[in-house]
């Protein structure tokens, strides 16, 4: 009853740590700007699009429903996209190496479960 009782609350612990909404920085402007939104319901990554200027390089953060691939701006110059998922992993230029929240608590919480349930064997 105790093992089942535990799997039962850690399951409902995930589907609700799951259920929150996406949190992207949205803004213009140089690499570490910062402008943190709750995204909509159907947006799944958080984007980072850099395209050089004659003044350097702009970046663009924003929420998407699908991950866009590189393209090519209207006067021909190559746009470089990036996309992660997990709240607020667009916040530094560095991408690739933010999990997010999400992937933290859900590595804690099975964690946590092991333990709890060699302590109930």
């Amino acid at each position: 009853m105790m093992r089942l009782l535990l799997v039962l609350l850690f399951f409902t612990a995930l589907f609700t740590d799951l259920a929150w909404a996406l949190h992207c920085h949205v803004c213009c402007g140089h690499e570490n700007c910062e402008s943190l939104v709750e995204c909509s319901t159907t947006d799944k990554y958080c984007v980072i699009t850099r395209a050089t200027n004659p003044s350097g390089i702009l970046v663009m953060k924003s929420c998407a429903p699908t991950c866009p691939n590189s393209t090519l701006s209207s006067d021909g110059r190559t746009l470089s996209v990036s996309c992660c998922q997990g709240s607020e992993c667009n916040r530094s230029s560095a991408v690739g190496l933010a999990g997010g929240h999400n992937t933290l608590w859900a590595s804690a919480s099975v964690s946590l479960l092991w333990v709890l349930l060699r302590a109930a064997w």
